[in-house]
């Protein structure tokens, strides 16, 4: 059967296929949540093929790149509507005339990639052996060498010059940006003994809110700062949440238009986070519509699993952090009841979906991982082996922070929950407190409860098991109930969880923790003060 190259000239299918993706700007990344299956477009006697890139759902490919780093290097590759029946081959090349078009059709002013910021490592020639139906992965490798702050295009086709077949194109999204600096020259770098996990509520707040958070070591009862250091060694960004579609029966995978936004736009958001080493992850929560991770049939695992991980590729994210709260299970009719194996399986199935190189972790948290200790339960699943991470999802901040250690269940060190060891998981990989953001007390007995003196009892008798340590949403200064609560609470938490820098009855052992944090939060971009630094600008 001979493989056929269509070629049309109107670009209104390319433009349609974009539009449709939710591209609105060069900058912006296509929601695409399912890959698409070939057609055969005419005759079932004709064979039909589609470029393919392995970074995206679609005919778009976003890649961010910052002046003076390494060359961003992705894999695109042919595939056919059927076998081969005898070896096929197409070449690639750069159609330029591609960016005016899609320039028109997007309202966007994108130029086109010098052809010095390209390259194609293995060749330009895709071939599909007789009988396959995909040719071999070919490289393209894309830097910023040269280049000013802005947004390119690149049009890499296997279409003859002038035709503009939306199967046959891929269209690299190249964003430029220069690395970030600190505002105020800091040469920020992870120096802190502990292991920061933050979350970011993307309704409220910019992601960038983290470049605010410094931790400065000052020398006992002075003023003298040792050394500033980042802190955030995983951003989960929330809220993304599981919803039942009922035409469907699907679950689907909802971002919701703040975080949609966020992503449309990583290389603002992400990408100066991801810079300092920071990992960047989505929390996934339950939607509240009676389907959530503990009552998934394994088809929608499958299809739920697959959306995640195409997003997660798509805007080059570091894992997934899942934390089933909030899905109204029991309260919505004709959902299907629980059952302690479907957790599991998520899990499971998100592990081999993702890969080793991407971030799994778990809140725990009420009913749903309750029985992630038992094995018989879980359906032989040993939830721990494909977790990198899980931590307490206890923090609220009308209560003392919960300690929530499942080695030692000591009615001494655990609060108001309880927690067996997850199977699987080691002890040094699970975050035993998760620090609630409270706001202004209104008597001596809120600082009392809010006081955590009896963490530093649990971390002096040695039980311990590592120095991870968890914050709910992060606030900026706003002008409310939260106001001037930052450094105390940062503080607290600090000093409490290592050994060498504890605050004990009012003394203090070694270096003091401080956060440097209160003049960032409300200092304007103009130079002044003021309040609401780094709330969403969208």
């Amino acid at each position: 059967m001979k493989t056929q190259i269509k070629m049309k000239n109107s670009p209104k299918i390319l433009l349609a296929t974009v539009l449709a993706a939710g591209l609105v700007a060069c900058t912006a990344d296509p929601v695409e949540t399912v890959r698409g299956s070939i057609g055969d477009k005419e005759s079932l006697g004709a064979t039909y093929g589609i470029l393919r890139s392995a970074a995206s759902a679609g005919n778009t490919v976003a890649v961010a790149l910052t002046v003076g780093a390494d060359p961003a290097v992705q894999q695109l590759y042919f595939e056919q509507t059927q076998p081969a029946a005898a070896a096929a081959s197409v070449t690639l090349h750069v159609d330029e005339e591609l960016v005016e078009a899609f320039n028109a059709a997007n309202e966007t002013a994108c130029e086109a990639l010098p052809a010095a910021n390209y390259d194609f490592p293995d060749g330009t020639t895709l071939s599909v052996a007789a009988g396959k139906q995909q040719s071999d992965p070919l490289r393209i490798s894309l830097n910023a060498d040269g280049l000013e702050a802005g947004s390119y295009l690149l049009p890499v086709t296997a279409a003859a010059a002038g035709e503009s077949d939306a199967s046959q194109t891929l269209y690299y999204v190249v964003s430029v940006r220069e690395p970030y600096i600190d505002p105020d020259g800091l040469d920020l770098h992870d120096g802190s003994d502990l292991f920061f996990v933050f979350y970011i509520n993307t309704k409220d707040y910019q992601p960038l809110l983290v470049q605010d958070y410094i931790l400065d070591r000052r020398i006992p009862r002075g003023s003298i700062v040792a050394w500033s250091s980042m802190v955030g060694n995983i951003i989960n960004l929330r809220t993304v949440t599981i919803k039942y579609d009922e035409p469907t029966g699907r679950a689907l995978l909802d971002l919701g238009t703040d975080m949609t936004y966020v992503l449309n736009h990583a290389s603002k958001y992400i990408r100066p986070l991801q810079e300092q080493g920071r990992k960047v992850c989505l929390s996934l929560e339950g939607g509240g519509t009676g389907l959530g991770f503990c009552n998934l049939t394994d088809a929608q695992i499958a299809d739920f699993v697959a959306q995640v991980k195409a997003i997660v590729e798509t805007y080059d994210l570091d894992g997934i952090n899942l934390w089933d709260r909030n899905s109204g299970y029991g309260t919505v009719e004709g959902m299907p009841e629980t059952n302690t194996t479907s957790y599991p399986k998520l899990i499971r199935a998100m592990r081999e979906a993702l890969g080793t190189d991407k971030l799994l972790t778990l809140s725990v948290y009420e009913e749903p991982t309750s029985t992630f200790w038992d094995t018989e339960a879980t359906g032989g699943i040993v939830v721990g082996d494909y977790l990198d991470y899980a931590w307490s999802g206890y923090n609220k901040n009308t209560e003392a922070p919960q300690l929530l250690d499942p080695w030692h269940p000591d009615e001494s060190y655990v609060s108001a929950y309880t927690q067996k060891p997850i199977a699987g998981l080691d002890a040094s990989k699970f975050g035993c407190v998760n620090f609630p953001i409270y706001p202004n007390a209104e008597t001596d007995d809120d600082m009392i409860m809010q006081e955590p003196l009896f963490i530093v009892d649990w971390v002096l008798n040695g039980l311990q098991p590592n120095n991870i340590v968890v914050f709910s949403d992060l606030r900026t200064d706003l002008q409310d109930n939260y106001e001037t609560m930052w450094n105390n609470t940062f503080t607290n938490c600090c000093m409490v969880l290592d050994k060498e820098n504890q605050f004990i009855l009012g003394s203090r052992n070694g270096y003091n923790y401080l956060f440097n944090i209160q003049r960032r939060l409300k200092l304007l971009p103009d130079g002044t003060t003021g309040y609401g630094k780094w709330l969403k600008d969208w």
